[in-house]
């Protein structure tokens, strides 16, 4: 069982995936309070909170964050403002373990792409970079789930050049 966490506006879309690959799934928001009963991965998909324990220990197989900029060079909540600041270009969306620190843990995949140009506007970045977040949601729910993908430290993992 996934137990997502996230925000109203990204329930059905990501219900109707989970439902599509036969994955039995829990979607809250914030305005929810779910008992801490059983599950097997915990994920945060653009959750506006921090998740700190006990529910980040629950999970048998961890919790991940689908978090809307590339890991390590982009972290916390500023992601936009930094780039924009940065008259950044390239790009990404990161899928990572969590552990007590924000936005810290363990890699998973990373999907860079684009601009046309540097960034100015951080609602325009925010849609853009959601469109490609759902597709990393995708491509490695899955895999995340069925245990199928590495795990590459963030002191490890080379910056956007």
């Amino acid at each position: 069982m996934i137990r997502v966490y996230t925000k109203t506006r990204h329930i059905e879309k990501i219900s109707c995936f989970l439902t599509s690959e036969n994955i039995k799934h829990e979607i809250f928001t914030i305005h929810d309070n779910p008992k801490l009963t059983p599950f097997d991965l915990g994920v945060s998909y653009a959750y506006p909170r921090k998740i700190t324990e006990p529910l980040l220990s629950s999970p048998s197989k961890g919790f991940v964050n689908y978090h809307p900029g590339p890991l390590p060079k982009y972290k916390g909540p500023d992601q936009y403002q930094n780039a924009i600041k940065n008259h950044e270009i390239h790009w990404g969306v990161t899928a990572h373990y969590m552990d007590k620190s924000y936005d810290t843990g363990d890699i998973i995949k990373i999907k860079y792409f684009d601009f046309h140009e540097p960034m100015t506007n951080v609602n325009e970045s925010n849609a853009v970079s959601h469109w490609f977040l759902f597709h990393l949601f995708k491509e490695t729910i899955k895999d995340i789930y069925e245990n199928k993908l590495s795990r590459i430290p963030q002191s490890k993992f080379d910056e956007i050049s």
